[in-house]
């Protein structure tokens, strides 16, 4: 079975994302604006379920300045309820959720104050998961890093930071190949070294190919026993039309998706659909191939 999920937004909803600027924090306010944003969260929820959409990323703007130091975390306490009232939501749906710190978060920087701020940011997704309640079948995407003039030190450095992680964090994070410096080859040689699950991007793969030799499907496949019995989840989009390589569409090619989903439609996998429309791609994949959940 292949369920298929969208990011962040849903575009017929008020955003769960609503924040203000740095110099106008204040307790009251974080907490307001991050009561609104779980409230709207919970829309999209039901929303999702009403239409059969049971795979989500949820925002990392949830909780305004949520990693950073100005923000204390008093959200943890005084909003536990909202918290754990959307974590039983999901549960009880049996959906599945996940969350992907933005660009800034580099586990392997040699730069050490962007290091203290991803494992700030790292600590904070954690966080909002475990608030809700959520087991580790809900995860933490996040990409290999740089390069830094020496690809083969900075994946020593990634080894051992990941390594090195919080049990809690280390246990929800998965790592995705990137379209630059991480290829496939090189995510499923972390994973080994470290034990940790990969997410597959196929998109990404597209431009930056590696495991030559191998069908997008068997390259899926490579990939599976780093998911140790979970459900494998994998990342699709196509390519924005007159952009640079790389772009995300903004909505899905469903021909393209149809020569893809030919490939792979009777493994088990959870895809993430990486596309501006967001909720409108999946709907409109579902309506053309039925099988999709």
């Amino acid at each position: 079975m292949i369920r298929i999920g969208y990011v962040g937004v849903n575009t017929e909803l008020p955003s769960a994302s609503r924040t203000f600027r740095l110099a106008g924090y204040s307790v009251q306010r974080m907490l307001g604006t991050a009561s609104d944003n779980l409230a709207t969260l919970q829309q999209i929820l039901a929303w999702n379920t009403d239409h059969g959409i049971f795979l989500f990323r949820i925002t990392s703007n949830l909780i305004p300045f949520g990693s950073h130091p100005v923000n204390r975390g008093e959200w943890k306490q005084l909003l536990r309820h909202e918290f754990a009232n959307i974590g039983r939501f999901i549960r009880n749906q049996g959906m599945r959720v996940s969350m992907h710190p933005g660009q800034y978060s580099v586990l392997n920087s040699p730069h050490e104050a962007t290091h203290e701020n991803t494992l700030r940011e790292l600590a904070y997704h954690e966080a909002v998961l475990s608030l809700m309640e959520l087991g580790i079948d809900h995860k933490i995407v996040i990409h290999g890093g740089g390069a830094y003039g020496n690809k083969a030190n900075a994946t020593r450095v990634l080894v051992d930071r990941l390594s090195a992680l919080d049990s809690p964090i280390r246990l929800r994070l998965v790592l995705e190949n990137d379209e630059r410096v991480f290829a496939a080859r090189d995510i499923l040689a972390i994973c080994e070294a470290t034990g940790i699950p990969g997410v597959l991007d196929v998109f990404h793969h597209r431009v930056l190919p590696s495991i030559p030799g191998k069908s997008i499907r068997e390259v899926i496949e490579t990939f599976a026993p780093s998911w140790a019995g979970s459900r494998q989840k994998i990342h699709y989009s196509n390519q924005e039309p007159g952009k640079v390589l790389g772009s995300h569409s903004s909505r899905v090619d469903i021909d393209a998706f149809g020569n893809f989903y030919a490939e792979v439609r009777d493994l088990d996998l959870d895809i993430m659909l990486e596309v501006k429309d967001k909720q409108a791609s999946v709907l409109a994949l579902r309506k053309a191939f039925p099988g999709l959940q």
